[in-house]
């Protein structure tokens, strides 16, 4: 009998996700609802996802109630900070605070019968853990994040999981790491089987592979512009119409005119083109760190 391969996407942020601080700025990490992302798991075929929202298990609860409408199987997950670098917990059914070490994180995953994941382990925009995946007791590593849209980041980690795979066994994850919808399902993790409960059994087993492809990056910048044209509905709602926001007028009105200058010119493009620039030539010092 022929063996029946499903597929997963093992690292998607929802609205939950909180804020992201970057070059000095900050915005939400992402304002999609569960609803979106469902539909395009769906649309994609996928078998099981994970929602993993930074630091909370929130994003994945609320989505799981979903499962029945769409026919996509939730695993509640978070990606969680610790002070040596991010890491995913699979399978969790409490919160799991920030700020701990790799390894208190990794035991308290465990505790819930979860399965703990480096995520992006070399990142160089991202708190990664690095070399340190070696020393851990990990269930997986990302060793295809289709967010990282260089590929040098993906194939150091791919290197080193497969040169380090005798002394350190680990499941080979493929992920999106998706901020909206439209990239659910970029980056892919093949298990056999079709339900969570054969992804959680393929993982412990180290019997998964990774594919997709590396997220366009006109979706990044169509992120971009979602992120601040519902940031910008937000601010204008609490201006007119005295809906909350517990900022102060006058950052309320710099904001108004930030994001209408934002999202009103070219702007979305041009820092979508200098970010990925500014990205791949971290990426190549990330490369020549990660050998020395």
């Amino acid at each position: 009998m022929e063996r029946e391969f499903s597929k997963g996407d093992l690292h998607i942020h929802t609205k939950y996700s909180g804020i992201t601080k970057f070059m000095g700025l900050k915005f939400p990490d992402s304002v999609e609802e569960p609803r979106n992302v469902m539909k395009y798991a769906r649309k994609k075929n996928l078998s099981v996802i994970a929602v993993t929202d930074h630091n909370t298990i929130r994003g994945g609860l609320e989505t799981q109630k979903l499962e029945k409408e769409f026919g996509v199987e939730v695993v509640v997950g978070s990606e969680i900070m610790t002070k040596d670098g991010e890491v995913i917990g699979l399978y969790l059914n409490e919160e799991i605070p920030k700020g701990l070490s790799a390894e208190e994180t990794i035991e308290l995953i465990h505790e819930q019968g979860g399965l703990a994941i480096a995520s992006h382990p070399y990142s160089p925009i991202c708190h990664a853990l690095g070399d340190k995946i070696f020393q851990l007791d990990l269930d997986g590593v990302e060793v295809f994040n289709a967010y990282h849209r260089d590929g040098i980041i993906n194939n150091i980690a791919l290197e080193k999981v497969m040169k380090n795979y005798h002394k350190k066994p680990v499941a080979f994850i493929g992920s999106s790491d998706a901020h909206l919808a439209k990239m659910v399902g970029n980056g892919l993790t093949y298990f056999e089987g079709t339900s969570k409960d054969d992804l959680y059994k393929a993982i412990i087993n180290r019997k998964t592979t990774y594919g997709g492809d590396p997220t366009p990056l006109w979706d990044i910048i169509l992120w971009s512009y979602k992120v601040v044209y519902e940031s910008e509905k937000k601010v204008i709602k609490s201006i007119f119409f005295k809906e909350e926001l517990n900022i102060p007028f006058y950052k309320k009105i710099i904001a108004m005119f930030s994001g209408l200058l934002y999202i009103g010119t070219p702007l979305p493009f041009i820092s979508g083109i200098l970010g990925n620039y500014y990205l791949k030539r971290k990426a190549k010092s990330k490369l020549k760190e990660a050998y020395i």
